[in-house]
């Protein structure tokens, strides 16, 4: 709940900067404010989407691939003696555990909702 309350401070926080920017410069206010709004929400999009991605594991096979084809040569099979990192095991023992990231749906959500309020409000602006 703590994660939460701290994201909801962090996102109030960039929104009132946001506006307090963009009535510093001098140009349309409302295109600013939507110009924020849409940098804010691509950035928001971007780490949930990236979090959601570490959550399902899809490096995982990566990582397991790039250790394979390392102790495939000579000197990678020398190389992975000495380091304890490259035990390489099946694919399905080795990645059993995937993290979980309680905050990567509140970034996809605000994210969208705020890239869809930035995309609505151009509209309005411009027709």
């Amino acid at each position: 709940m703590k994660r939460i309350n701290l994201f909801s401070i962090l996102t109030l926080i960039f929104f009132i900067s946001a506006v307090v920017l963009a009535s510093l410069q001098e140009k349309n206010l409302l295109l600013s404010i939507i110009d924020s709004l849409f940098v804010i929400g691509i950035v928001y999009v971007s780490l949930g989407a990236l979090l959601y991605i570490f959550e399902k594991g899809f490096f995982n096979g990566i990582v397991y691939a790039f250790k394979r084809f390392r102790n495939s040569t000579k000197q990678g099979k020398y190389i992975s003696q000495f380091d304890e990192l490259d035990d390489t095991k099946e694919a399905h023992e080795e990645f059993t555990a995937k993290r979980s990231y309680s905050i990567t749906t509140s970034l996809l959500t605000f994210g969208a909702l705020t890239l869809v309020l930035s995309v609505v409000l151009t509209y309005l602006l411009y027709t």
